[in-house]
């Protein structure tokens, strides 16, 4: 006996359903046409905001170094001296005739150039609450002379070193006669009265942040500088105000400034 196939009711879709399932396809094109518009206006309205603090970021850097610039040149009265960015060292000495103008600063000889910002300086650091004592400045070659020959031969006596050997680790702190640029009266040694290590004190720290605003910069900053003399926190060289800015700007030390600007 045949069982009969039964018959399947078609499946009725409401009129409603249609149009509700239209209405939200549509809804979704929409949308995805109201994205395609809204989101490359939103990029480029995110990309003009960059574009405007850039700019304005770039203005600003401008602006600040042509106000450096114009202060550096108006409270500069004096003539760039030509030794401001003269290196001296084993393969550039100074003669032992040579001697710089020099005027007294206390109890301390030093360049005419750099007097004015050096009492600018010590005024500022003293009232910061870091009183600095002027220590040295111009030291003829004779008195280096002097100086380095009595430092081997304490090192030698005390080490029982060579005399090459102690001639090697003097140089590295007491340059010899002639190539020492406290030779040009540009250079000073700078102290406090606080103990333990300069380097460790505010008054170091404050002459970091303040000494280009003088004209001045830390000469030897490294352990390894041109000539062999070795990280020095107490000597500072007077610049001027220009080329000390500009070394701060470039993260350039005396050498590396003087080798760029032989190029320019």
């Amino acid at each position: 006996m045949k069982r009969r196939r039964r018959k399947l009711k078609p499946y009725k879709v409401s009129r409603g359903t249609l149009e509700e399932q239209k209405l939200r396809e549509d809804k979704k094109t929409e949308t995805q046409r109201a994205l395609l518009i809204i989101l490359p206006i939103l990029m480029l309205a995110v990309l003009a905001v960059g574009i405007f603090f850039g700019y304005k970021s770039y203005r600003q850097s401008v602006e600040e170094e042509k106000k450096i610039l114009s202060e550096s040149a108006a409270t500069e009265a004096e003539p760039a001296d030509p030794m401001l960015l003269t290196v001296v060292s084993p393969a550039y000495p100074l003669e032992e005739s040579y001697v710089p103008p020099l005027t007294d600063f206390g109890n301390v000889r030093v360049s005419p150039v750099m007097t004015e910002d050096l009492e600018k300086m010590l005024a500022a650091a003293e009232k910061a609450g870091y009183p600095l004592t002027l220590n040295e400045g111009y030291i003829s070659f004779k008195e280096q002379k002097e100086r380095y020959d009595s430092a081997v031969e304490k090192y030698r006596i005390g080490s029982k070193a060579t005399l090459v050997k102690a001639e090697s680790e003097v140089k590295r702190s007491i340059p010899r006669e002639g190539e020492s640029e406290q030779q040009t009266g540009l250079v000073i040694r700078l102290d406090d009265d606080v103990k333990g290590k300069f380097e460790n004190s505010g008054a170091y720290k404050w002459l970091q942040r303040n000494a280009a605003d003088y004209g001045f910069i830390l000469r030897y900053p490294s352990s390894e500088n041109v000539g062999g003399i070795g990280f020095s926190p107490n000597l500072y060289r007077y610049v001027g105000r220009e080329n000390a800015y500009r070394m701060r700007a470039y993260n350039m030390t005396f050498d590396e400034y003087t080798a760029y600007m032989s190029f320019q």
